[in-house]
């Protein structure tokens, strides 16, 4: 039975998710979503039903998943509001299984395959599921290499002289490399597989104990792994016929990025049904590595570089951005990877003090320490 976690904010986007959780985040054009390409891997495999796990801001999330995606899973779609179900809430995304237990268990599956609602991804389900049961572990995890660099923000495997994984860290602060390519590593891409009456006696020891986080990757995969129990099902390399793509856009840098992957005229995989093309040209305006979320639009003779223009901003004739990097920080979210971003509320706040005599002479004239409703970045 398939699980799809997708109860976060999302924190690390920013004010894209002041309102509706991550995987409810529009992408490409149209009304495209993270969650959509979950979502259609799911369906392509068959699946009959699917569970949803849910917390933070859910209401366009379940509204998208009912009017979109029922339809593909004839058995239903069974949502569960963690800050509904349990006094505080989901405390972990194992957390999230332990408390839907019984709910699970209702449909009395051999294994639950888990996902992620906020991931990026093309991938054939089906045969992770069989590579699963050929395996005859308790736990499989897909694995994916990642520049090392990045890979700190992933859970990452070890590997032994005959290629079998050894060893696993949750975002560890000095990556190991994988063998024979120093600069990546081998990364768990957040995707798994488990026996569901091994993974329900885990989730029970891993509540009892003082010292977990209640997550998978930081609990649960350690205790498979010392059991001797875990196995992984490293992603298909891209371009190998089997079109598999996956990525965490979990920062607005890797968010933009990935709307650019499938904004070109031979997108990684095919778009979800629900979705057109990123839209990153506007006529009269140069738009280099931008990307326009829907309801957006942009005036003649603009400039815009590595900007993200949220929806509903209306920027006018000949408006710069992403060119100067002071001027950006009086208005805008600048990321520490150098994606901008601008929302309908930043802009109301830039035409608002602009309109103001002493902001207008101190735009024409800004001193060197001088800083006019600056946002962190």
């Amino acid at each position: 039975m398939p699980v799809l976690l997708a109860g976060g904010r999302g924190s690390r986007l920013h004010e894209l998710t002041d309102r509706q959780c991550k995987p409810a985040v529009a992408f490409g054009s149209g009304d495209g979503r993270i969650v959509d390409f979950v979502l259609a891997a799911l369906a392509r495999a068959g699946f009959p039903s699917l569970f949803v796990a849910t917390q933070y801001r859910p209401r366009d999330l379940s509204r998208h998943l009912e009017d979109r995606w029922a339809h593909h899973f004839p058995r239903g779609i069974l949502q569960r509001d963690g800050a509904a179900l349990a006094a505080c809430g989901f405390r972990g995304t194992a957390d999230a299984l332990r408390q839907t237990a019984t709910l699970i268990d209702a449909h009395a599956p051999r294994e639950v395959m888990i996902l992620s609602g906020d991931h990026v991804l093309d991938l054939d389900l089906r045969a992770l599921l069989a590579h699963h049961r050929a395996q005859g572990c308790a736990a499989t995890v897909v694995a994916t290499a990642v520049p090392r660099h990045e890979a700190r923000g992933f859970g990452v495997f070890e590997e032994g002289p005959d290629g079998r994984v050894i060893g696993f860290a949750e975002k560890p602060p000095r990556p190991v490399p994988m063998r024979g390519d120093p600069e990546r590593a081998l990364a768990s891409a957040g995707l798994y597989v488990f026996d569901w009456i091994w993974l329900k006696a885990a989730l029970r020891a891993d509540a009892e104990r003082e010292d977990t986080r209640h997550d998978f990757g930081h609990d649960i995969l350690p205790m498979a792994m010392a059991a001797g129990e875990l196995s992984v099902w490293r992603m298909p390399q891209a371009g190998a016929g089997q079109g598999a793509y996956w990525r965490d856009v979990g920062t607005l840098d890797a968010y933009r990025r990935s709307q650019l992957d499938f904004a070109g005229a031979e997108p990684p995989v095919p778009l979800p049904q629900t979705m057109r093309r990123p839209v990153t040209f506007a006529r009269d305006s140069a738009l280099e590595g931008s990307v326009l979320l829907p309801g957006a639009t942009v005036g003649r003779r603009c400039h815009l570089r590595d900007t993200l223009v949220g929806s509903g901003v209306r920027l006018p004739d000949g408006f710069q951005a992403g060119l100067d990097a002071e001027e950006d920080a009086r208005w805008f979210r600048r990321s520490s990877g150098g994606t901008l971003l601008i929302t309908a509320e930043m802009m109301n706040r830039r035409e608002t003090a602009l309109r103001r005599p002493a902001a207008r002479a101190l735009f024409r004239h800004p001193p060197q320490m001088a800083a006019v409703s600056a946002l962190e970045s």
